[in-house]
């Protein structure tokens, strides 16, 4: 086992520590890393206290950029990390989210740590709009001493664009995941949703790359032949509500719909589902796909990103933007109960063997232990299957 340097001091620069995947990434493995000795700073970018509140509770310390978003942020953002930088000494710097990595990235080299790590969590999709932040995190690439992905596919991105795959890495996430607190049944009830309904759940924000829409219509192309079939949808709404709820509606499947919003009791929803579901059309590895196999759920997931890398041989994979495919792999699973069992099986098993929080931390101590010995990334955590 990896052990860190006596007295680390590590100075995590994110652009928000609101609820999406990466603020839960950090509320789950900062404290662990502290638990190993670590002494952590947070700089959050932005205002959100979500995931801020979680850390703070366990006693990572956590600064705000007072200005959070406008045309000053990204200079009162520079100016945070680089007082930080000069008043915490830190042994290595992480830079998570693309504006975290552009302002971090920057500030840390006028005055910073030793060590200078990026992660990056998504496919490079965004760059597209915005050339110049790209040109700068290409710049940028060569200039750090580790440069990570979660999944091979962000891996291979980060290739393309420049960075020494010497100092690329693979560190899948992990995830905490628990047994249901509340009955199944009971689950159900709340929601009102029928015992022997079939509950179909995505756990996902509503943003466009989601796919929310493509799976909607998929449950309506999937509904004739499962008529007890329920779609549960869960998280934060970041726009698309009202356009999810109307072609729900226009689909005639508005009754057999469950907008649920923001939920803490994931591990209940899991346990009341019966397959779990994500259209995206982008990802970099989606912990709530990962959070859904540890809890034994059969996947569906779309070939994009690290999902086929997550579920593997325990899910099923379709083409993205392709409803109609969704809705043949939905009613296969939909009406096959052993293929399901099957699969969940398989899928607790290779959560827990792959995407364990236990293994996701001791990575990163292996990282950052062999980074300060002055050892290469890819000796430490390589592209490995």
């Amino acid at each position: 086992m990896a052990e860190l340097p006596r007295g680390f001091r590590l100075l995590v620069v994110v652009t928000t520590l609101g609820l999406g995947g990466t603020e839960r990434h950090l509320a789950a493995v900062l404290p662990e890393l502290a638990a190993r000795g670590a002494r952590i700073r947070v700089v959050a970018l932005r205002p959100d206290r979500e995931m801020a509140d979680v850390l703070a509770g366990r006693g990572i310390a956590v600064h705000t950029v007072r200005s959070g978003r406008g045309r000053l942020g990204p200079v009162a953002g520079f100016f945070a990390v680089l007082w930080h930088a000069l008043a915490f000494r830190p042994h290595a710097a992480h830079f998570f989210l693309p504006e975290a990595y552009l302002v971090g990235g920057l500030a840390t080299l006028v005055v910073g740590p030793n060590r200078r790590v990026m992660s990056r969590r998504s496919l490079n999709t965004y760059a597209a709009a915005h050339p110049r932040a790209a040109g700068i995190e290409r710049w940028l690439h060569r200039r750090m001493d580790a440069v990570l992905g979660n999944s091979r596919a962000v891996c291979d991105e980060l290739a393309a664009e420049g960075a020494p795959a010497e100092r690329i890495a693979l560190i899948p996430n992990g995830v905490v995941t628990g047994p249901a607190g509340t009955p199944r049944e009971a689950v159900r009830a709340r929601l009102g949703i029928a015992p022997d309904a079939l509950v179909i759940l995505c756990v996902a924000n509503l943003l466009p790359y989601k796919g929310h829409a493509d799976l909607i219509e998929a449950f309506a192309r999937a509904r004739a032949a499962l008529p007890n079939a329920v779609l549960v949808l869960a998280g934060r709404d970041d726009g698309l509500g009202v356009a999810v709820m109307a072609q729900a509606e226009a689909r005639a499947v508005i009754d057999h719909v469950r907008i649920l919003g923001p939920r803490d009791d994931v591990p209940d929803l899991l346990g009341a589902a019966d397959l779990f579901a994500l259209a995206s059309h982008e990802e970099g590895l989606p912990n709530a796909v990962i959070e859904a196999m540890a809890a034994g759920c059969a996947c569906v997931v779309t070939a994009v990103g690290g999902s086929p890398e997550a579920v593997g041989d325990a899910g099923l994979v379709v083409r993205p933007r392709d409803p109609a495919a969704l809705a043949e792999t939905l009613v296969q699973l939909g009406s096959d109960a052993a293929l399901r069992a099957t699969l969940g099986r398989r899928a607790a098993v290779r959560a827990a063997e792959r995407f364990s929080l236990e293994a996701c931390v001791e990575r990163y101590v292996a990282l950052y232990a062999g980074l300060a010995a002055g050892r290469l990334p890819a000796e430490l955590a390589p592209m490995a299957t």
